[in-house]
């Protein structure tokens, strides 16, 4: 079957956005893509217009929290080419989690099939190489129908819709960008439970500690782990980074969500540049001798550090050369600016 064409009046040109100066927010696109399952088979619906979705009251992703959802991004490359990053990867993810989460797993063929013809239906909105934007790609799995008891669903949506967005962090990245986080007491994720997944209520628990550290004029708060609460997990929605004298070190935790950013980073540190890396535990009190700090992620990609603060102590950190070398590598993978020795990149098909 040959693939689906989509005309927009002027489709040659870009939408009419100031992609240079974008905010991380949400904005509607024409199509998003979508697929049910049911009876035990996944059915493409294809591209929809309506951002709407119309489920039952009684689903279970309402109710119980029987729900997932990815983030990637898909850059323009200076070729004109437009590429997305490591979907696989993402497509595995969200499978790890519909297994935990009782659900059936989406297709790794269905699931890239849909990235591919959501960002080129949409592909007036990808931003220009060079903005310092991308379009952002929220895979959606949610579990849907007529119930009331605490029981698995029996039908399941996935969708996909796309946004463009700028920079996560108000001002991006650089050694003037330099951000403050707030220690929290609170937990993201319990000992043995959901933190590995990507599942929506892990992000519920995190608007409260998030705003008390808003509040008081941190970037985010930063979560300690919640059986001891002496290791370092993550900050927010990203993962912790530091450099010791030693290695590029990140936490080590069966409730810290697998970052393919973070993983994406640790590769091309040790086989891009040959420094050390170790995934191990790393406690609070060893802020005291790492020489710099940084958070990574899809949407952040990275941030450095400047400052953490844990009641009456704190932490600074200067602006390490070694954050842009990674920053610049990383997005010129996934932009088409550099080479790709890892195989990471997967062009998205625009006819």
């Amino acid at each position: 079957m040959s693939k689906p064409r989509y005309y927009f009046p002027g489709s040659s040109r870009k939408a009419d956005l100031d992609f240079a100066h974008l905010g991380f927010d949400y904005r509607p696109c024409p199509y998003r893509f979508e697929a049910v399952y049911r009876d035990g088979f996944w059915r493409v619906r294809g591209l929809l217009e309506s951002t709407d979705i119309q489920i039952s009251e009684g689903s279970q992703c309402l109710h119980y929290g029987q729900q997932l959802f990815e983030g990637m991004k898909v850059h323009g490359g200076p070729d004109g080419r437009v590429y997305s990053f490591r979907p696989a990867e993402n497509a595995r993810r969200m499978n790890e989690g519909a297994h935990y989460l009782c659900g059936p797993e989406v297709p790794e063929e269905l699931f890239i099939r849909g990235i591919e013809e959501v960002v080129a239906a949409n592909h007036p909105y990808i931003p220009p190489y060079g903005s310092g934007a991308a379009l952002y790609v929220r895979p959606l799995y949610l579990g849907i129908g007529d119930n009331i008891g605490v029981k698995p669903a029996r039908s399941f949506v996935f969708r996909i819709f796309v946004s463009p967005v700028g920079p996560y962090f108000k001002g991006g990245f650089g050694p003037d960008q330099g951000k403050q986080f707030l220690v929290s007491r609170l937990d993201r994720a319990a000992p043995m439970g959901s933190g590995h997944v990507k599942a929506g209520g892990n992000y519920a628990c995190s608007f409260s500690p998030g705003r008390e550290a808003k509040d008081h004029g941190f970037a985010e708060a930063l979560y300690l782990d919640p059986r001891e609460h002496r290791y370092i997990e993550e900050i927010g929605a990203a993962n912790f980074l530091g450099f010791t004298k030693s290695a590029l070190v990140t936490p080590d935790s069966a409730s810290v969500l697998r970052s393919i950013t973070r993983i994406s980073l640790l590769e091309i540190a040790k086989k891009s540049f040959g420094w050390a890396t170790e995934e191990r535990k790393i406690a609070l009190e060893e802020l005291d001798e790492m020489a710099s700090a940084a958070c990574c992620g899809t949407a952040a990609v990275i941030c450095w550090i400047n400052r953490i603060v844990d009641g009456d102590r704190e932490w600074t950190f200067p602006f390490d050369d070694r954050w842009q070398k990674l920053h610049d590598t990383l997005v010129g993978i996934q932009n088409g600016s550099l080479d790709d020795p890892f195989g990471w990149r997967h062009e998205i098909p625009l006819e």
